[in-house]
């Protein structure tokens, strides 16, 4: 009797000091698995070419790092990739996971970004988003069953509204949901390409999302502040080119009629390019 628990103590031992082997290994095995799953799945669901070379990520110091990134167009649009992405870092705090209101982010940092949205309505984010969710293919089934007679016997009532009293319920327990607080979001060497590139000069920074609230941010309100941190500054460098042309316009009409006109061309050229990048990264960001 003694010799078949002690087996069995052995045994249970031996898969207790995997199981920590295993944990304590985590960070360096974790990233592998998650490039090879990711490279290998990813196409399958965009429809378009993937690829992640970097990822890292270390629960117990609470740091993710992404890098080397790309997301191609489909093979009709011109510009090989959609998203270029050479490095996101992220350091979070542990302990927030399982204590608090809400989640702690110290800081997020996104290095050599560069977005192609295509002329004119960003059709090829949404066709990489008709290839995700399956195109039309919920539109033909609804059509085919709103044809098909049910029996009396087998009709569902539809359900009723809730209450007012329901909804705010259900809004309140959304407000109270666990949300995030970023302290620091910073983005460095950003480019969008809606015709022609426009190149962000400086350094982008957002500080202290979900800071004043109890339960935080939510992830949506995290991505409406950083789009329109981006586009602001979009508008800016555009509008700087812009004032540019004009001030180089003026001061050649002296000089030569043909070359300020042919400036002018170039400059109301920029502009109109500038405008559809504001209108399209707004479609692209919605």
């Amino acid at each position: 009797m003694k010799k078949p628990l002690k087996t069995v103590g052995k045994i249970l031992l031996w898969t207790l000091a995997v199981i920590v082997v295993l944990l304590l290994a985590l960070p360096i095995w974790i990233g592998p698995v998650v490039k090879g799953v990711a490279n290998a799945v990813v196409p399958g669901i965009t429809g378009t070419d993937f690829h992640l070379g970097e990822f890292g990520l270390n629960p117990y110091t609470g740091t993710l790092h992404v890098g080397d990134m790309q997301l191609a167009n489909p093979t009709n649009f011109s510009e090989k990739n959609a998203v270029d992405l050479k490095s996101f870092d992220v350091d979070f705090a542990v302990t927030s996971l399982f204590s608090g209101k809400k989640y702690r982010v110290e800081f997020v940092e996104v290095n050599g970004v560069f977005v192609h949205v295509d002329v004119p309505k960003a059709a090829n984010f949404l066709q990489i988003a008709e290839n995700a969710t399956g195109g039309g293919d919920d539109g033909e089934a609804a059509e085919e069953t709103a044809d098909v007679e049910v029996p009396e016997d087998q009709k569902i009532e539809a359900p009723q509204a809730e209450s007012p009293e329901a909804q705010t319920e259900d809004a309140q327990e959304e407000k109270e949901s666990k949300g995030v607080q970023i302290d620091r979001i910073t983005l460095r060497d950003v480019t969008v390409k809606y015709g022609l590139p426009v190149k962000i000069p400086m350094d982008l920074e957002l500080d202290g999302i979900g800071a004043d609230s109890e339960y935080g941010a939510a992830f949506m309100d995290v991505w409406v502040a950083v789009r329109d941190k981006v586009m602001s500054a979009v508008t800016s460098v555009g509008g700087a080119a812009v004032d540019l042309g004009k001030s180089a316009a003026g001061a050649l009409k002296d000089v030569g009629g043909a070359a300020a006109d042919s400036l002018r061309d170039a400059h109301g050229a920029a502009k109109d390019a500038l405008k559809d990048a504001h209108e399209g990264i707004k479609n692209l960001f919605k």
